[in-house]
């Protein structure tokens, strides 16, 4: 028998661990070493180990490394505090804080592990597995297979991380089985009786339990159901089925069980392109279905209710694109009983458009369909659609001077199944001119000319109590707008302060605005600071702001790293010619306008207030005052909008309005926080619109919300309602959610 030993770092380069091994007697570690190469080569695959120990008993047939082992064999690499490789057995076993590290990135870590076949077949005792995403596996015992199954006996598996202060304290969730295995070729956890513990506790049992494992991005199979009792519903079972139908497209059925309206179907599709990507989403059923006076709805019974919902983008090329934005519903109050989603205002818009960009260039295609959702007698043939609205932006590039071309040009048909239709073309060729001075102050000026043809019919303007013609129309108007401003800093080693001022000049010629044009897009104004220094402060293009205006105001701040970032801005009109034709537009046609401004105030990070108003320039009484503020730190949070809007204040809101949102946030402690909103109108007849309260908890391994709400909405077969939803989410598993409303 003849023992080599060596001390120290040594490598050997072995062939793969799959064959037994015959060697000659050698005396020396020279030979042994050449013997070993030799043999390795004729496998065709090496193994490098490391250790501060390494014996190799001739005889047996055996190699023992002791100290610091390390064992690399391709991808995988294995350590432990002793190895031994019996070449007769063609096995491997170590012992001692044993891990192994799979190509994957898994890490198996054991006190005990016996291997062969190339480390992909073995016992092992004491295992734990630590998997590419931190979850854990743990077992009494263990057995591998095929370097890609594990079956693990009385055995527990979690995502959660242990306690540092305390790592046997029990984890946030864990689920325990008598036997689990992880099929990673299949991509699969399976596990036999098994147990889920909250905090230590058992809250449910199963005896065959499935899930993908954490390297699975997604998979056809069932989904979390979700079920509720109460609300407009009186309870509801939904059961999603997802489907994987290629890398690129998957759908969704989600059938949905009511106890008061039987079953409605419902599903979504989604599929991506090289070049864009398109969303499909719709339900429906048989249910009845309220309608006319909220107060004393008539019912039909039996009638076909659903909706659609499409969304999709496409890049045609470089420069152009096209896509769609479609929502529609059989009848107003079907979303909202139904639970799909809270319409935005009054209707649901269909849009389909394409559009394209070229350097200073923009031009675009659009076709828009409205439904109303109204509760209002105006039918929906009264409801207009555009078919098309063309439009075409361009900027010039800057000249010898610094100023640019500009032209804007618009084509739209709008028409109605009832009520009057036009087509209508309009250009604004313009050239504007900015200049800094060598003192510091900003000058602007353009010029443009607002050009319109209409071609109208079936024409009515009871605004104006009179009737127009058929016919073509037209409106030629040159304008002139120039404004300046001189920004004054004051700057010290802490802090900023601006102090500008600004004038503005708007000239063009009077009236203009011919009642046998219909208004269709201008109808709404509303004055703001947003729109102070427009050339033009009506929305649309059908009413122009015609005359001379004055513009005048000026804005403070204050800067720096004790007062943060603080700003005041307050400004005027003054119109210098009146426009009966603006009458409609109310505030628009007065001499002086109302002041407008807003307050921005952040000094620290803890404190957002922003302060926009508008104040009747006659008493100074506010005619809209909009508050919104964000106020604490994490631990508790106060934010809120508060809107006041004046009767009168501008056409299209001629109603009082007062609304109050706030909410309170507190994160108790790193995992839990708490939520509680309200909702009120302020108004003399209003009140509680709706109130909501929640309970989080979310740490890396597991989300727990329970969210309280109360809604007083009441419109057709939607009647106020309390709701609870409770909802879990467990990492790798899934959600588990129900709700009560």
């Amino acid at each position: 028998m003849c023992k080599g030993t060596l001390k120290g770092w040594f490598f050997v380069a072995v062939l793969m661990v799959a064959s037994s091994i015959t060697v000659a007697q050698q005396p020396t570690t020279y030979n042994l070493q050449n013997r070993v190469n030799a043999i390795g080569s004729q496998q065709g695959g090496k193994i490098l180990i490391t250790a501060d120990e390494v014996n190799y008993d001739e005889e047996l047939g055996s190699i023992l490394a002791r100290g610091n082992v390390e064992i690399a064999q391709g991808e995988r690499l294995l350590t432990a505090d002793s190895i031994s490789y019996n070449q007769k057995s063609d096995t491997v076993s170590a012992s001692g804080n044993v891990s192994l590290l799979e190509p994957s990135g898994e890490v198996l870590f054991a006190e005990y592990i016996e291997l062969t076949d190339d480390f992909k077949n073995g016992i092992v005792r004491e295992l734990r597995i630590l998997l590419a995403d931190k979850s854990r596996f743990a077992a009494a015992e263990g057995t591998r297979r095929d370097g890609n199954r594990t079956v693990m006996r009385r055995a527990v598996y979690s995502p959660c991380e242990p306690c540092k202060d305390d790592p046997n304290k029990a984890l946030v969730w864990q689920l325990k089985a008598e036997k689990i295995v992880h099929d990673q070729s299949d991509q699969e956890i399976t596990y036999r009786n098994a147990f889920l513990e909250l905090f230590g506790v058992p809250v449910a049992y199963s005896p065959y339990f499935s899930h993908p494992d954490p390297t699975v991005y997604r998979r056809s199979g069932f989904l979390t159901p979700n079920f509720g009792l109460g609300g407009n519903l009186d309870g509801f079972l939904q059961t999603p089925f997802f489907l994987v139908l290629d890398d690129n497209k998957d759908m969704t059925i989600s059938p949905i069980y009511t106890v008061n309206e039987g079953l409605v179907f419902n599903g979504e599709y989604r599929h991506r392109f090289n070049k864009g990507e398109l969303y499909l989403a719709g339900s429906a059923t048989e249910a009845d279905r309220k309608e006319g006076d909220p107060s004393n709805p008539q019912t039909k019974e039996n009638e076909f209710r659903g909706h659609i919902e499409a969304f999709g983008r496409y890049d045609i090329n470089d420069t152009w694109r096209m896509g769609m934005d479609i929502e529609r519903s059989t009848d107003r109050s079907y979303l909202r009983r139904f639970n799909f989603f809270k319409p935005e205002g009054n209707s649901l818009k269909q849009h389909m458009y394409i559009e394209g960009f070229r350097h200073r260039n923009y031009a675009s295609v659009n076709f828009y369909s409205f439904q109303d959702l109204r509760s209002s007698k105006e039918g929906q043939n009264e409801q207009p659609f555009v078919a098309p609205i063309i439009d075409y932006k361009h900027v010039g590039e800057a000249d010898s001077w610094g100023g640019r071309s500009t032209l804007d040009a618009n084509f739209r048909f709008l028409g109605r199944g009832d009520g009057p239709t036009g087509q209508r073309f309009s250009a604004q060729p313009g050239y504007g001119l900015s200049r800094t001075s060598d003192i510091g102050f900003v000058s602007r000026v353009n010029l443009d000319m607002q050009m319109d043809l209409y071609n109208t019919d079936q024409i009515s303007d009871p605004k104006v109590n009179s009737t127009s013609s058929d016919g073509f129309e037209y409106r030629l108007m040159p304008r002139l707008y120039a404004d300046w401003r001189f920004p004054f800093v004051l700057a010290t080693d802490t802090t900023s302060q601006l102090v500008e001022p600004l004038i503005g000049l708007v000239a063009t010629r009077n009236g203009g605005n011919s009642n046998k044009i219909p208004d269709e897009d201008s109808s709404v104004f509303e004055e703001d600071d947003t729109n102070l220094l427009s050339i033009d402060r009506l929305p649309g293009l059908d009413r122009v702001e015609s005359g001379q205006r004055l513009i005048y105001g000026a804005k403070y701040g204050l800067f720096g790293r004790q007062f943060g970032q603080n700003s005041i801005f307050i400004g005027q009109t003054f119109r210098i010619s009146e426009d009966d034709d603006l009458a409609a537009n109310s505030g628009i046609n007065q001499g002086l306008s109302d002041l407008v401004g807003r307050v921005d105030i952040k000094p620290h990070e803890y404190i957002d207030l922003l302060y926009r108003f508008r104040i009747n320039h006659m008493d100074l009484t506010p005619l809209r005052n909009e508050f919104s503020f964000n106020v604490g730190p994490k631990a508790f949070q106060i934010s809120g909008d508060y809107i006041y809007v004046d009767n009168g204040t501008g056409a299209g809101s001629s109603s009082k309005r007062e609304e109050l949102k706030t909410a309170v946030i507190s994160q108790i402690s790193q995992f839990w926080s708490i939520r509680a909103s309200t909702h009120r109108d302020l108004t003399k007849d209003g009140g509680s619109l709706s109130h909501s309260a929640s309970l989080r908890y979310t740490d890396e391994c597991i989300t727990f919300n329970m969210i309280g709400r109360r809604s007083f909405f009441r419109d057709a077969d939607v009647r106020p309602s309390t709701s609870l939803l409770f909802r879990v989410i467990f990492k790798n598993l899934g959600q588990v959610s129900t709700n009560a409303g």
